[in-house]
């Protein structure tokens, strides 16, 4: 059968639009739509997360939370401040031994005493003002020991000579005691020719006080 012109051509176009519907359809252009909306999910979703992170690290504690830890915080106390007292205290031992007190620091932690030791005796070359037990007693009854001098422990002093020094005892006095007592060779006697005994009464304060 003949067609027409008319009629042939418009068998072409329904033939293209045949083959175009036949033509294999692309991923792409199925899915297209589908792929944007879940890049926008995507997107969305690293923000949240993002946010979500944020959140976690920047995260201020509430003041109930800060209330606490300033509580435990400890306070640290003010040190005390180191009080020197001008003294003139001297004992002598009946061997020929002489203290000298001539100043007191009360420090937080020490109880430093500027001395002046110096012997003059027939009966010994040499005598040693703490090789028995040397301390400052309290008015309560308590000992700060001696903190052994450095090079010379035992405080060895030969006939003739003179030290000039001071002398660290270990411990705080307290700040309303009115006066301390310093002991040599506790337990020793005066006329030792070894270690001689001596105590010396020392008042805190600038005027002098008896020496024993």
């Amino acid at each position: 059968m003949l067609w027409s012109v008319s009629r042939i051509r418009e068998f072409k176009t329904s033939t293209a639009e045949i083959a175009d519907r036949r033509r294999p359809m692309y991923l792409t252009e199925y899915c297209m739509p589908y792929l944007r909306l879940i890049s926008v999910a995507g997107v969305c979703a690293l923000s949240l997360a993002a946010c979500s992170r944020q959140d976690e690290s920047g995260t201020t504690a509430a003041p109930e939370a800060i209330a606490p830890a300033a509580a435990n915080t400890p306070v640290t106390a003010q040190p005390r401040e180191t009080r020197t007292v001008p003294v003139d205290v001297q004992g002598v031992t009946d061997v020929g031994a002489t203290v000298r007190v001539k100043s007191v620091d009360l420090a937080e932690d020490a109880t430093v005493l500027d001395v002046s030791i110096s012997f003059a005796g027939k009966t010994t070359n040499n005598v040693k003002m703490a090789t028995s037990p040397t301390y400052i007693q309290l008015p309560n009854g308590q000992k700060l020991m001696l903190k052994a001098p450095e090079g010379n422990p035992d405080m060895n002093i030969v006939n003739g000579d003179t030290m000039n020094g001071r002398l660290v005892f270990m411990g705080a006095v307290p700040r309303d005691a009115q006066r301390i007592a310093v002991v040599f060779n506790e337990g020793s006697s005066s006329d030792s020719i070894i270690g001689p005994f001596l105590r010396l009464d020392v008042p805190l304060s600038a005027q002098a006080g008896p020496a024993g």
